[in-house]
């Protein structure tokens, strides 16, 4: 049976897989670093391979979310490990150790792993996110709004406090790989 600590390790390691990147230098031979925002995931992807290449990225990111949680589930984790889980793949993907740490910025596969653990908070999370942007017609703040309220959801659906602390970490850090998105979404409209 997988330790606590593999399993942790083994959703880093899937994390890291890198699917923009892969699919780029496969078809293009371009490192996909040097274009766009230079970031792996499935925005910049769709940069240099247009809507299918951008659709390919976000679906294979969403299941290295989906895979590294359901390798949680499987073993039986303990909750601390789930939540672990869910922070690691997300830090693999924005870290990937390939790739010198420069990776996406974690929406897909934190998606993944969430909804993986409880389709409810991923879902709503998601319908937060088209309402907002809906409401303000800022697509970037509206997501990181969302993401922010994800922890939120989490504890309204009773879902047990290290599952609450780790959608927290994962809002934290997806809005901290955000940051220079939300500050240009920021500034005035000119």
């Amino acid at each position: 049976m997988l330790t606590q600590l593999t399993i942790v390790f083994i959703a880093y390691l899937l994390g890291c897989i890198a699917v923009g990147y892969y699919l780029v230098r496969w078809r293009t031979g371009k490192d996909l670093h040097e274009i766009g925002s230079g970031a792996t995931g499935g925005r910049n992807a769709g940069r240099a391979l247009g809507k299918t290449g951008a659709a390919l990225t976000g679906i294979g990111d969403v299941l290295k979310g989906v895979v590294a949680m359901g390798i949680a589930l499987w073993f039986k984790a303990e909750l601390w490990t789930i939540a672990l889980a869910m922070v690691a793949v997300l830090l693999g993907h924005i870290y990937p150790i390939q790739l010198k740490f420069k990776g996406g910025k974690g929406l897909s596969a934190a998606f993944g792993a969430v909804l993986m653990y409880d389709y409810r908070i991923a879902l709503l999370t998601a319908l937060a996110a088209g309402i907002f942007t809906l409401i303000s017609k800022r697509a970037t703040l509206s997501f990181m709004s969302a993401v922010g309220c994800a922890w939120l959801i989490a504890l309204a659906l009773r879902s047990p406090r290290e599952i609450v602390a780790g959608t927290f970490a994962c809002a934290v850090i997806i809005v901290f790989a955000h940051r220079e998105n939300i500050r240009d979404a920021l500034k005035p409209v000119k």
